[in-house]
């Protein structure tokens, strides 16, 4: 059984474009649980990155992949509406924790590493997660202080 990574997308660029993201991954979602399995988009020709429970809210696309990131598709469906974006990833169980962004065809990806991951540790007694002298519920807040360190040290804005 796989892991699954979640995935959340902001498309940027020209809003014209944002109608026909929403129709293509609408349709996606439709076509997912008619045939109750992953879906690519009919332009790309890959053969594995398939998107499952694919949600289309407010402008930003969430959904499910296994095992990793799919940046490869998604890279190929700003490359097809011309846009950009900026892609947040989470797999807990294999440590995959990152944010990308695609502009002007300019692709960076900023992702948490063992070093960084290594920073904090599980308290299994107190049932919390241990980071600076501090306690927390759960490794997401944790995970995200990382990673906004890590994009401020590439220069990257938060």
């Amino acid at each position: 059984m796989a892991n699954w990574c979640s995935n959340t997308v902001e498309f940027i660029g020209e809003h014209s474009q944002f109608e026909y993201l929403k129709i293509l991954f609408e349709a996606m979602a439709s076509k997912e649980k008619k045939e109750e399995k992953g879906q690519l988009p009919a332009f790309t020709h890959f053969d594995n990155g398939f998107l499952f429970d694919i949600r289309w809210e407010d402008g930003v696309l969430n959904y499910e992949t296994k095992w990793a990131p799919n940046t490869e598709v998604i890279v190929a469906i700003a490359d097809h509406f011309k846009v950009g974006f900026i892609y947040s990833y989470c797999e807990p169980g294999m440590s995959l924790f990152g944010e990308t962004t695609y502009k002007n065809g300019i692709f960076t990806d900023i992702f948490l590493d063992d070093d960084d991951t290594g920073q904090y540790e599980y308290d299994e007694l107190a049932d919390t997660y241990r980071f600076e002298n501090q306690d927390y519920e759960s490794s997401d807040e944790i995970l995200d202080i990382l990673l906004e360190r890590k994009k401020a040290i590439s220069g990257l804005k938060g």
